[in-house]
């Protein structure tokens, strides 16, 4: 098996049943430590809902992000205005970042958008933004350089979320982040595989918090890898005054129903 990644010979570390039904082998690579598995037959399955039911964090995720999120582009990208969150879902993060007040358009082509109507990007002339983000994106990804390259073309700045693999074997053998039973978690990354990733597209990387990855072509000053705390404070660097868009966007809505 070659890496998806580096094209290094990979090997076999362990085997699992995926769907409960369907055996697949994983395989590191020998060069940067990504983790894929076999080639992924069941995906078409797996994806029959595109929320699994083991995702139970969905809820505090996007809450998690919306704060951590505000901070890196308010601390590093105060210029930004217009941004993209990529496989989005039900839209609860665009919703709740426009709540905060970030112009953020959803995209996803596979998942009912809920909470953010007519804030996808089909409701958009725009096809470039300052930032795209994906969270919980990268681990889906069969081919997973030819996705990051469309996630790009977007924008030229991406943070995205995943969960970095364990060192060993043996750790990974029994890491919760593998969920073979929702046939859906099929690359695993770790910060080698994220430095080929961003060289490869000519960009900086910077990891936050271990489980929150930024691309970008800028380069970073001060940047802080982990939350900083002052008298069990979090610090923040910079604190941008953003008006909320929820009663704009209620009167958008009003507006473009009021015309049907």
């Amino acid at each position: 098996m070659k890496c998806k990644i580096c094209d290094a010979n990979s090997v076999k570390i362990f085997e699992k049943t995926v769907l409960q039904k369907y055996k697949s082998n994983y395989y590191r690579c020998s060069s940067c430590s990504f983790v894929q598995t076999d080639e992924p037959i069941w995906l078409k399955e797996a994806y029959e809902s595109a929320i699994t039911s083991l995702d139970i964090g969905l809820a505090s995720r996007n809450i998690m992000l919306r704060d951590e999120v505000k901070k890196i582009i308010d601390s590093y990208f105060p210029k930004s205005n217009l941004f993209l969150d990529y496989a989005g879902g039900y839209g609860m993060f665009v919703r709740l970042m426009r709540d905060a007040g970030f112009n953020y358009y959803r995209q996803d082509d596979y998942c009912e958008n809920i909470f953010a109507n007519y804030f996808d990007i089909k409701d958009s002339d725009v096809n470039h933004f300052d930032i795209v983000t994906g969270f919980e994106v990268l681990e889906h990804f069969d081919d997973p350089l030819t996705e990051i390259e469309k996630i790009f073309k977007f924008s030229d700045t991406a943070i995205f979320s995943t969960e970095l693999s364990p060192e060993l074997n043996e750790d990974i053998e029994k890491w919760w982040y593998l969920t073979e039973e929702t046939g859906q978690h099929i690359a695993f990354y770790n910060k080698s595989a994220m430095e080929i990733i961003a060289k490869k597209f000519g960009k900086n990387y910077y990891c936050r918090n271990g489980n929150l990855h930024i691309f970008t072509p800028l380069k970073l000053n001060n940047f802080k890898p982990k939350q900083r705390k002052f008298l069990g404070l979090k610090f923040l660097q910079k604190k941008i005054k953003r008006k909320s868009l929820t009663e704009k966007d209620y009167y958008f809505i009003k507006s473009i129903l009021n015309k049907t």
